[in-house]
């Protein structure tokens, strides 16, 4: 994680490159308005009925023309688990500072300011926080009371849950991932600690960018898709349960050697959560966080078909709960993740191995200045 500070970058939603689902041409013939939340029920439809393919299901994680829609409405396309506000709204003040949108960065080549780049590129909502206040904020294509789905954004909360338990002396980091999963025992998870797992760096095969190839999304040879199947992710029928697929997985390399961007890693995690604490992680969510920070509404998570919460890619909330959630590990939001686990994602991780594969190589092309770390 990088350093975080008072200044809190909410969010950057996401859609597809098109403003148009479709040509006047098209069978059948539809637009999307500006504002999904006005897609007409017959654009409803024909996308509830595309993604009803099996097939298709997998496309959800990619954008297209069919998943502006959704990723504003995933709760139209999985059956979800509630994350639950209590007590008082925190209010998030304005003081709205214009020349935020004036800032340039180079965008595929070329120097466009903030503004233009909103105004080019398909983003559904940004919002800047700082100290509190809210600097900066578009709302492209949806409400301020519309969910949107955080996809691997929502990665950090399993991973911030266990590092409170961590603190609290509930969760050793150096045992084995199966010491707390007694459904990966006698597996190669009895080699891969928990420390590792969070790092992603367990030197495990299948991983989400499986090298050489980086099939693992669609090859369904691959543990990595045959564990999507059997959390209804991806197309394909199977008896296996998650946890079952994970004990197939293999060593391909001694632990600690690159970081390897993975999914599984951030289930398993989410599971030592749930195992410690006897609690679904959205409840878990709900009680140590999202109750506390003074949300304004419930979010929601996409569930499989043996009741997980799917938080490494199907997290929803508002624009604003999302600043919120950031502001949890700040001053402004009252430290609700205390600062001794916030100064320890600082500084953890190992830089050294984070460009040894092909994330993290592709990362640090993008942000070369950042000295990016696998924490």
């Amino acid at each position: 994680m990088n350093k975080l500070t008072h200044f809190t970058l909410a969010a950057l939603f996401l859609t597809s490159l098109q403003p148009v689902l479709a040509s006047e041409s098209a069978s059948p013939p539809y637009l999307v308005p500006k504002l999904v939340a006005q897609t007409p029920m017959n654009t409803v439809s024909y996308i509830s009925d595309f993604f009803s393919q099996a097939e298709n299901k997998v496309k959800i994680q990619f954008p297209s023309n069919e998943t502006r829609y959704v990723w504003q409405n995933m709760s139209r396309f999985y059956t979800t688990a509630p994350i639950l506000r209590d007590g008082q709204i925190k209010p998030l003040p304005l003081s709205i500072k214009p020349t935020i949108g004036d800032v340039s960065a180079q965008v595929n080549g070329k120097t466009l300011t903030l503004n233009q780049h909103l105004d080019q590129y398909p983003v559904d909502a940004f919002m800047v926080v700082q100290r509190g206040k809210v600097v900066f904020e578009r709302y492209n294509t949806m409400r301020p009371i519309d969910k949107h789905n955080w996809f691997s954004s929502g990665k950090v909360i399993g991973s911030t849950l266990l590092a409170m338990l961590e603190a609290e002396g509930k969760v050793e980091l150096n045992r084995p991932v199966s010491f707390y999963l007694a459904e990966l025992k006698d597996s190669v998870w009895d080699t891969v600690t928990v420390q590792q797992t969070v790092d992603m760096a367990t030197g495990l095969d299948s991983t989400e960018h499986d090298e050489p190839n980086r099939d693992s999304r669609t090859n369904p040879d691959q543990a990595w898709y045959k564990w999507a199947v059997s959390l209804g992710l991806a197309p394909g029928e199977s008896s296996a349960t998650p946890l079952d697929v994970l004990r197939t997985m293999q060593r391909k390399q001694p632990g600690n050697q690159s970081f390897e961007y993975n999914s599984m890693n951030t289930f398993v995690i989410n599971r030592i959560v749930e195992q410690v604490t006897n609690l679904p992680l959205n409840e878990y969510l709900s009680q140590r966080i999202w109750g506390k920070m003074g949300a304004q509404a419930d979010a929601y998570v996409a569930t499989s078909p043996q009741g997980y919460p799917l938080h490494f890619f199907s997290t929803n909330s508002n624009l604003q709960d999302m600043a919120r959630f950031g502001m949890a590990f700040t001053p402004s939001g009252g430290y609700l993740v205390p600062k001794k686990v916030v100064t320890k994602m600082q500084t953890a991780g190992k830089p050294e191995i984070f460009t040894q594969a092909y994330l993290g190589k592709l990362m640090n092309e993008s942000f070369p200045a950042e000295k990016l770390r696998n924490a």
